[in-house]
């Protein structure tokens, strides 16, 4: 929902052409990607992103960070309203837990032979695994 929000309000308020007589406009490029963006959410049952997706919302926080304002004041000022920065780094965090795993049959044997091997170092804690590797070296302590 948050990209879905960061997308309709960069096509609503967000200018990046700038005329010497002070009038803004929307670049095609931007009104297109964030049109992209929205058309390629999915709002089903169970929400997914494709991976082509998330590549459209990442060419979007693209455009957005480069020549892409919604404040505007006296002299010329453009900026980025706090609103703006905000949604942006949202989409940041949901993009950062996006995990886009294609892997052949044998590319997924091969990692599940390394997470088995690996899994070994793992240290039973309270019932369950700790992802933790114990080291009997640890080396200096602060003294009481």
């Amino acid at each position: 929902m948050k990209v879905a929000v960061f997308a309709e309000y960069v096509g609503i308020h967000c200018y990046d052409v700038f005329d010497d007589d002070g009038l803004r406009s929307r670049s095609e490029t931007l009104s297109f990607r964030a049109q992209e963006v929205s058309d390629a959410l999915d709002f089903a049952n169970e929400p997914r992103f494709s991976q082509d997706a998330v590549q459209k919302i990442i060419d979007l926080r693209s455009v957005v960070a480069d020549m892409c304002f919604d404040r505007f004041g006296k002299r010329g000022f453009m900026g980025k309203s706090m609103d703006l920065i905000h949604m942006d780094q949202d989409v940041a965090d949901v993009l950062d837990k996006i995990i886009v795993v294609q892997l052949s049959p044998e590319e997924a044997e091969e990692a599940e032979a390394d997470w088995d091997h690996e899994s070994q170092f793992n240290q039973t804690v309270n019932g369950g695994k700790s992802s933790a590797i114990r080291s009997e070296n640890i080396g200096f302590r602060a003294r009481p």
